[in-house]
């Protein structure tokens, strides 16, 4: 499942953030145009206003909310991550780009 994650200064964010996808960060003045233009079928962010949310869902697009990057360790995405974000404090090593 493609997926796009929200992040800011090689960390998890809320909406509006830069977009980490395909183990690029960039810089998104549009989300719903970013995911449609590359198919994303999952958003993953801290939080983001229910209009949105909306928006995205309904063009079968997903948000799921998590605090923290580490909490994506036990799902089973294939997420690549950049080298800015292995060197945070804290983080663990594990599964598929982490």
């Amino acid at each position: 499942m493609k997926t796009i994650v929200l992040v800011k200064d090689g960390e998890l964010a809320d909406y509006p953030a830069d977009i980490l996808v395909n183990g690029e960060v960039r810089k998104s003045y549009n989300l719903e145009f970013e995911c449609e233009k590359l198919e994303i079928k999952m958003v993953i962010g801290r939080s983001m206003p229910s209009d949105v949310i909306k928006k995205l869902r309904d063009n079968g697009i997903i948000f799921m909310k998590i605090n923290s990057l580490e909490e994506l360790e036990d799902l089973d995405l294939d997420i690549t991550f950049p080298d800015e974000f292995k060197n945070r404090r804290g983080w663990k090593c594990g599964k598929k780009g982490f």
